[in-house]
Parts: structure tokens; sequence; C-alpha cells
């Protein structure tokens, strides 16, 4: 990996947050398709009974925001899609219950089926990194992680058969490291539990989770150049 800054505490987290609120217009799009929990158990538990008009509506075009026509419709992307995430079905229950903080990326089990499924999804034509990493964040977003191009070029992940795995490690330590730190400072609950409550995600029926919040630090930081926090805020 390139430069990489370990030095992520929750306060870093918080500031990010509370700048693509703003910047995001309170995360519609994600909200809207994290908040339709029947489609979300469906996606995670019974893809099949999706049908692709549906599908191709409300991932494709609302969440991911593929605005290529010839994309959608010369490599049929929503239906090659559902169609993979329908094979994948028995990994991503396998995931379920596991959040990004508890997983043992030391089991060679679960780190195949998280590899399998980012795998699995990129061998669709038409998609790119950000794509793949949204649809994949779909079916499990407290541990499948979320990376752009930026940010990839950045920590130089073009190898997309061991980029998600390299990134998904280091997120996790991220992640542990900011959670120790949200303890220690004397908060109760959890990091992501805090920033939602504190932003009114939550009354919204959007309980976002630190996958996503650490996605919007590193997004601000290395996709807008925003130092985060910035410089000149008291310690």
């Amino acid at each position: 990996m390139g430069e990489v800054n370990t030095r992520v505490n929750f306060n870093d987290i918080a500031w990010a947050a509370i700048i693509f609120y703003y910047k995001s217009v309170a995360d519609i799009k994600y909200c809207k398709i994290l908040g339709d929990k029947p489609f979300i158990e469906k996606l995670r538990q019974t893809p099949h009974g999706i049908t692709v008009s549906e599908f191709e509506q409300k991932v494709i075009l609302d969440y991911v925001n593929i605005s290529n026509y010839d994309v959608l419709i010369e490599h049929k992307l929503a239906e090659r899609l559902l169609e993979n995430i329908i094979d994948l079905q028995p990994d991503v229950s396998a995931l379920q219950g596991l959040t990004l903080l508890d997983c043992d990326l030391s089991d060679n089990a679960i780190a195949k089926r998280i590899e399998k499924i980012y795998v699995s999804l990129y061998s669709v034509p038409g998609l790119w990194v950000t794509g793949v990493s949204k649809i994949a964040h779909l079916l499990n977003d407290k541990l499948l992680v979320l990376l752009n191009l930026d940010i990839s070029s950045h920590f130089r992940l073009q190898d997309r058969s061991i980029a998600f795995n390299i990134w998904v490690k280091f997120l996790q330590d991220i992640a542990r490291q900011v959670t120790r730190d949200f303890q220690e400072r004397g908060y109760q609950g959890t990091p992501e539990e805090f920033i939602s409550e504190k932003l009114g995600y939550t009354r919204h029926g959007c309980h976002k989770s630190l996958v996503k919040y650490l996605d919007e630090y590193y997004w601000l930081h290395f996709s807008d150049n925003l130092p985060i926090p910035p410089p000149w805020t008291p310690t």
C-alpha cells in the first residue's frame, strides 16, 4: 500500500461524518436504500425473489447511479449482477451477523467468502470498483467495505484480485482503533450509534455502520482532498 495514515481517532470520524452529512444532503440515496428493510432483507436472504427491473431501479439507477444506458442494456448489467448475487447467497448468508470489528479475517473460510463476493461482482462487465463495493456493501453493510478509484489509487490497490482483501484488513485495524478511542473518551454505546443519533440518521431509520463512516472519512480525505479534521480546529 501507499502512504498510510493509521492515526485515525473518533474525533476524525465524527468530523468527517458532519462534513459528509451536509455535503451529501443527509446522504439521501444511501439512507433510502438502507432504509428499505424489506428489499435489503430479500437481497441478502432471498435474492431470487427480486425482479430484474426492481433491482435495476433501486440498486443500479437510484443507488449506484449508473446512467450509461449502453452499459445497462448491452451488458445486461442488472440481470447479470442479480444472477451473481443469487449464486453468492450461501456466502452472503454465512457472513450475516459478522461485523468489521469482530470478524476473524485470519479464518481462511471467512476471508475466502469475502473475496469471492467482491471478485464475483467485479466479473460483471461494465462495473467499476466503486459500483462493485457499493453493491457488496448492501449485502452486509457492517462488514463489506466501500472503495473508490481515488482511494485505491492512493493506496496502490489496483490489483483487483487482492485490493479488497487488503482494504478490509486495513479498515478493520482502523475501526478497532476508532472504537477504542471512543471508549477511552468515556462515551457510551458505539461510535456509529453515537454519530447516527447526533446527526439524526437514526430518526429516519438509517442506522449507519462504522464501515460507512470510515468510507466517508477516506472519501473526503482522498477524493475531495479535505484535511479531516480542519487544521485550524482546537486539539
